[in-house]
């Protein structure tokens, strides 16, 4: 990226308070001292300190520097109600490998992730990262909206203005510091930091050249809508009395593993699904029959229920859907996301919040239980029209372009996760982005599907991860460096590794080896490939199931389904 281009955003260029005044350039060679960037001044942009941090000084709770740095802080201001606090690390010169990582968030936390900033640091990265815009309430520090209610201006720099402009900023710092500007600009973050780097992609394609996301969909209003219908279906929040107990969830998902465990791929003694597009469940098979003990079934309500999980949020008036279905497999993780919720519904979870004080502009929507009469139809037409600022919800909260085609020019690759066992963002909606791209690549060059997916895994790739939950965890092998640090320094082991590899020379990642981790002893008790979609892992039928050499990445037919 330009350092003129850059400056040409931020709305000037970016100079040192000192005389004569200095302008910096892409041709600036003399770097300036970590103090001196104190003095660094750009317009709407406010450095505030600027300060050599040694090895082993105290960044946050648990939090220690594995290695001097020097720490830049600051905020940016893009408009009258903004305040974008962001931090950039910067490695000694001698430790800086020349390249730049910006790191996401989760959730709608209002704060700088110093914690995702270490990794990065730690192998040589000059990385950066911000608050968004906003900070929440210590009672609620990762989940809180109500910072947006009659703040238009700081959704959107939510929503996608300040990771733009922080990136923007971060590399005038970089250059300011070591007097050249990164050689390769990579971007990671999973949940939330997907979802924002999967809009960075799509809106600013030239901000970074390569890309690790995870567990996410650009479609952020569609996916805060599908955690409000399945919490009113898991919970059944308009009949209490329907709702799903822990045992319930325990007997559905017990029934999925049974019907399908060992014929998707995987081993038959696994505890997870291997290829959920595979398992054919209908929820009508647990219905409990006259005389049947109800320990060992559901009612016909909670068919119905279970019916509106796997078969998604819907639009009553135009029959489309909202956004993809949960799957069949991450039901023990209901508990976290949508099942056991009370009336009236608290702000713990974010849709919640997010309805009430920007779908609605409602503070009292949640306390008086306005919610059990919302309208998946008309209310919906409406929200999606909710007017942010100048612009509609929809618009500031949606990125439904699928054209990678300048992520593709710029010679940018992309590498995407997600765990098939995701309770929260529904897993399929990463199988369609990956659908919806290799169609957008097929019109676009008149090609056929096949040479349409093989042209698209040229720049970006799709791995869905057996038994993963939401980012990480789950009963399947889920570790391959997607945290921060891989077990091996190796990129069949490592997100960023493969990143760099295929980036920097060309080879792209065929798979991954996931681990089954003991969080106390480190252990490893299985690895697992994690293939490039649409191959899926099948076990060759004989050898160890825990040892990922015995399975292989198979293609299987893809599954269609009707488009939102």
């Amino acid at each position: 990226m330009r350092l003129g281009y850059l400056a040409g955003v931020l709305g000037g260029v970016l100079v040192v308070a000192a005389s004569p005044m200095c302008t910096l350039s892409a041709q600036q060679s003399a770097p300036l001292t970590c103090e001196a960037l104190a003095r660094v001044q750009a317009p709407n942009a406010t450095i505030t300190s600027a300060a050599a941090v040694e090895a082993s000084s105290k960044i946050a709770n648990n939090l220690t520097a594995s290695k001097p740095f020097c720490r830049v802080s600051g905020f940016l201001t893009p408009t009258s109600d903004s305040h974008i606090a962001f931090e950039v690390w910067l490695p000694a010169p001698d430790a800086w490998n020349h390249k730049f990582q910006g790191v996401g968030n989760g959730g709608f936390a209002g704060n700088v992730n110093v914690r995702a900033m270490m990794p990065a640091l730690d192998r040589g990265y000059a990385t950066m990262a911000t608050d968004y815009g906003h900070v929440n309430p210590p009672a609620n520090p990762v989940e809180d909206v109500s910072w947006a209610y009659q703040h238009p201006e700081k959704f959107v720099d939510y929503a996608y203005r300040a990771e733009h402009l922080t990136t923007l900023l971060a590399k005038q710092v970089i250059a300011a510091y070591y007097g050249a500007a990164p050689a390769h600009s990579y971007y990671t973050g999973c949940s939330a930091g997907g979802i924002q780097g999967m809009v960075e992609m799509l809106r600013y394609p030239t901000d970074y050249d390569g890309y690790v996301v995870g567990d996410a969909t650009p479609d952020h209003l569609g996916q805060e809508l599908a955690a409000f219908w399945n919490t009113m279906a898991a919970s059944s929040l308009s009949s209490p009395g329907d709702a799903f107990t822990p045992a319930r969830i325990t007997l559905v998902h017990d029934a999925i593993l049974k019907q399908c465990v060992g014929k998707d791929g995987g081993a038959g003694t696994d505890g997870f699904l291997t290829n959920p597009q595979a398992c054919k469940f209908d929820p009508k098979s647990l219905q409990c029959a006259a005389g049947q003990d109800a320990a060992t079934c559901v009612s016909p309500a909670q068919v119905a229920l279970l019916d509106k999980i796997y078969k998604g949020p819907t639009d009553s008036t135009t029959h489309k859907q909202i956004l993809a279905p949960l799957n069949p497999g991450p039901e023990l993780g209901w508990d976290r996301y949508i099942s056991g919720k009370k009336n009236p519904v608290g702000t713990e979870r974010p849709w919640a919040g997010f309805v009430a004080y920007v779908g609605e502009s409602d503070p009292d929507y949640l306390a008086q239980q306005k919610y059990l009469a919302f309208n998946w139809g008309s209310d919906l037409a409406a929200m999606r029209q909710q007017k942010i600022g100048d612009q509609t919800l929809d618009a500031v909260f949606n990125t439904p372009s699928r054209n990678l085609e300048p992520v593709k020019a710029e010679g940018g690759k992309v590498i995407h996760y997600h765990g098939w066992d995701d309770p929260n963002i529904p897993a399929l909606e990463a199988v369609d982005f990956f659908n919806e791209v290799v169609a957008d690549q097929a019109k676009r060059h008149k090609l056929s599907e096949k040479q349409a997916s093989e042209q698209t895994q040229q720049f970006y790739r799709l791995f869905m991860v057996p038994g993963m939950g939401h980012c990480n965890g789950g009963a399947g092998a889920t570790v391959f460096g997607q945290g921060g640090r891989g077990l091996k320094d190796d990129p069949q082991y490592d997100t960023l590794d493969a990143l760099e590899q295929w980036v920097e020379k060309g080879i792209a990642p065929e798979r991954f080896i996931g681990s089954r981790v003991d969080n106390k002893t480190g252990s490893v008790s299985m690895t697992r490939p994690i293939c490039a979609y649409p191959k899926v892992p099948v076990w060759k039928g004989s050898g160890d199931t825990n040892d990922a050499s015995n399975f292989t990445c198979t293609e299987k037919p893809p599954v269609q389904r009707s488009s939102k």
